[in-house]
């Protein structure tokens, strides 16, 4: 390690500066830096604040030489030179990146950075879905000829002139801090760049358990994993924790164990996998989550890790693919059936969803024994009990219900003869990395200003709620309301869409929809859970 001292400096960048030094090929990101992964809502919060006039926090730089090369910067390809005072991102990636393309042209084709600002208003807006003619999207705002073109083609704004120029003000006014490092090599920039995010907090159990085993050969992290399944399978981003909660249970059933010697001797002794080293663990990792997920989405129905009721699911489905890769047809309907029993067990609070029972859902999977494995995990979930009917809860995608019934929804889009399968996962999944939540693809079936003197609470029910996955339709009012008139089975929707407006009793409209989306939802679940049906298979089907 270089003794070379470093010498910081204080500087402040202008917008502009920032974007003409990123298009020169002057800062570079270093290869230790993760990708970009901030979502439209991240960038829109980042220029908000920036108007407001809010601290985003210094960036830190290292400069030092840097190689000609061919970089990408979020949607903009740059041809650097060679530079001997290049500006190395230590710390500032997603904030540079959403900055410098926001106010590009050509990255507004990119849903994370279609971002502008509505002059009626005088806000930072998203410019994905549907929004006011008057917001003038954010990269013809720094460019005064751009902006007057703009007036010139929407003039009915032409007295919104002062509007714009004071935004313009604004954003040209704003000074990003930075400090520059000089005379310091990788490994220390390592060092800083960890101690800043983890500055005041305590370690996260992954953090701690790739400290310690960061020297893989192969190259893969926690979060290589979850970009590989994500890719592969369009699930979406699975978190580190659960990543490392896989990896743990697919070696041994007591996930929440401590990491700092998932290596060591002792471990190996009682591990599922004794003889496989740290980077064959990851790999094995990657693979069953595959596994994992695209039975999730295949066999039950549930497309996204959004939408994924409980996360522990995932880990026990995992172990059992990691002890049994190619299981019997038989064995994969059970387990079906498990995970849709726990999925209804835990919505009525009869079975807890903590770690003890997601420990002894584990130690049910058993290697060696794959038959006996799914037919102890149905034993655990336990009978039936008394009839309960799934009700549909408020649309608040942070609840289990919430998510459940709208996995039930999803499933009429997979069946529907009249769609031909044209709402595939991958639609399902750029559509939520577009928009940032599952809850933006939820359409109001009765729109809020329909209910004033009302039951407004039935507003916010699911049921005034439709799943909409069509990019179309998503950003256009006229396109929402063909694809609702031409899909009305599918969507579940009792009345015609135009009926709705005519309607003078908005509840009644979302009461008449509840009891049909009501009706299909049991149906999914009765269909998923399959009570009727016996444990067993007279023979056991290959």
């Amino acid at each position: 390690m270089s003794s070379e001292a470093m010498q910081p400096k204080h500087e402040t960048f202008r917008l502009s500066e920032l974007r003409d030094l990123v298009a020169t090929g002057r800062v570079r990101i270093p290869d230790f830096q993760r990708s970009f992964r901030w979502t439209n809502q991240d960038v829109v919060a980042l220029f908000d604040s920036l108007h407001h006039g809010y601290p985003i926090g210094n960036l830190l730089m290292w400069k030092r030489e840097a190689p000609a090369q061919r970089l990408t910067v979020g949607s903009i390809d740059i041809d650097a030179p060679q530079r001997p005072d290049a500006l190395w991102l230590v710390d500032g990636q997603q904030r540079v990146t959403s900055i410098v393309n926001a106010m590009d042209a050509g990255s507004q084709r990119d849903a994370r950075f279609a971002v502008g600002y509505d002059l009626e208003n005088a806000c930072v807006v998203s410019t994905l879905g549907r929004h006011s003619r008057a917001v003038m999207p954010l990269f013809r705002l720094f460019d005064f000829e751009s902006a007057w073109q703009w007036f010139e083609e929407n003039t009915e704004f032409q007295a919104l002139r002062g509007r714009y120029q004071e935004a313009f003000n604004i954003f040209n006014a704003v000074s990003v801090p930075a400090t520059v490092l000089e005379g310091a090599d990788e490994d220390k920039l390592r060092v800083i760049f960890d101690r800043i995010n983890q500055s005041g907090k305590k370690l996260k159990s992954f953090e701690v358990f790739e400290a310690l085993n960061s020297s893989a050969s192969d190259g893969r992290t926690l979060r290589s994993v979850s970009d590989a399944v994500a890719r592969s399978t369009n699930f979406g981003l699975i978190s580190e924790d659960q990543v490392l909660n896989v990896l743990k249970a697919r070696r041994h059933p007591d996930y929440v164990r401590d990491v700092r010697d998932e290596f060591g001797d002792e471990r190996r002794r009682i591990c599922d996998f004794p003889d496989e080293d740290r980077d064959t663990a990851y790999a094995e990792t990657e693979r069953v989550l595959m596994k994992a997920t695209r039975f999730l989405q295949e066999n039950c129905c549930i497309p996204h890790a959004t939408l994924l009721p409980y996360g522990a699911i995932l880990v026990v489905v995992s172990r059992f693919f990691a002890l049994f890769p190619e299981p019997k047809r038989r064995n994969k309907e059970l387990l079906k059936r498990w995970v849709w029993r726990t999925i209804y067990k835990t919505i009525g609070m009869t079975l807890s969803s903590a770690s003890g029972q997601t420990r002894a859902f584990l130690k049910d999977v058993r290697r060696g024994d794959e038959s006996g494995s799914v037919q102890r995990l149905l034993e655990s979930v336990g009978e039936r009990g008394a009839s309960k009917h799934v009700t549909i809860p408020d649309a608040r995608m942070n609840r289990s219900d919430a998510r459940a019934c709208v996995c039930a929804m999803w499933s009429y889009y997979v069946r529907a003869d009249d769609y031909a399968g044209q709402a595939s996962i991958a639609v399902f999944d750029s559509l939520v990395d577009d928009y940032g939540s599952v809850a933006d693809l939820l359409v109001e079936y009765v729109g809020r200003r329909w209910f004033e003197g009302t039951d407004v609470s039935r507003y916010s029910s699911l049921a005034n709620r439709v799943l909409m996955v069509n990019e179309e339709a998503l950003r256009d009012e006229d396109a929402a309301l063909a694809f609702m008139t031409a899909h009305r089975n599918m969507l579940m929707l009792p009345e015609a869409v135009e009926d709705c407006e005519s309607s003078a009793d908005p509840v009644e409209l979302v009461d008449r929809r509840e009891e049909l989306l009501s009706a299909r939802v049991n149906e999914f679940f009765e269909l998923m859970m399959a009570w009727d049906y016996v444990a067993f298979a007279p023979v056991e089907l290959t």
